[in-house]
């Protein structure tokens, strides 16, 4: 009997393991996801702060160029001054020379403004850019890693699986079958251990003359409780060695 109860407890291990791989099967593909997600991120925050930026050097060219357009209408108003013959025509040229100087100081104003946003943007942009080198070279460090992680699983549950299978060749059908459904209902756990006195698997407490019989290793029980497969644990070295 006793090594009916390991070849149970050894399946459990491969069982153990393959929900391992399962977790990560799920973990992995997330993580790759937010490793590309990242970089996707960070890329939009580099891509519209640099059009930002365009943004704010197109419309300082225009305002510049406003400034010389007014400069050149302002001088070619100075140089006709010299021309007007009336009094009234002498003070709507002034007029309009002082609207032109007026309207190259709000400008200017407008281009400061202009200046130090484009200095918020340059700093920010800084900062975007270095986090978009970070997320590269995350991306960089585990994207292959994580791929072929992916892509090793699938065949080794199944190495696994197949293990565990042969294992099951050595006891009764109906224990088998009894196992096979405790994995697929108690989410992977089919064997649970005395813990403590309690079943390890739901925490339901083990009558005394169960712990004892537990401890003889002389027959298979299962929970009073949950149902699972129930024994006292084998250290790595019973479990290694060879039955007879």
């Amino acid at each position: 009997m006793i090594d009916k109860l390991k070849t149970l407890a050894r399946m459990q291990k491969f069982d153990d393991e393959i929900g391992r791989c399962r977790e990560l099967q799920r973990i992995l593909p997330q993580q790759l996801h937010t490793l590309i997600q990242d970089v996707e991120t960070a890329t939009a925050k580099v891509n519209e702060a640099n059009n930002v930026k365009t943004s704010i050097l197109a419309r300082q060219n225009e305002l510049e160029n406003d400034i010389r357009h007014n400069n050149e209408l302002a001088l070619k108003y100075g140089n006709q001054l010299a021309d007007i013959k009336t009094n009234k025509e002498y003070k709507a040229l002034n007029s309009e020379i002082a609207n032109l100087k007026q309207k190259n100081g709000d400008i200017e104003s407008m281009l400061l403004e202009l200046m130090e946003t484009e200095t918020e943007i340059k700093k920010q942009l800084t900062i975007y850019q270095k986090d978009l080198d970070a997320a590269n070279k995350r991306k960089s460090d585990k994207e292959d890693d994580l791929r072929q992680q992916i892509a090793e699983l699938d065949g080794k549950i199944e190495n696994l699986r197949n293990q565990r299978n042969e294992l099951a060749h050595a006891l009764p059908v109906a224990l088998v079958k009894q196992y096979g459904h405790l994995i697929k209902s108690k989410n992977n756990q089919a064997v649970a251990y005395n813990s403590n006195g309690a079943c390890g698997g739901c925490g339901f407490i083990i009558r005394p003359q169960i712990r004892i019989e537990l401890e003889l290793k002389k027959k298979i029980h299962s929970c009073e409780s949950c149902g699972r497969l129930l024994m006292n644990k084998f250290t790595e070295e019973e479990l290694t060695e060879t039955t007879e």
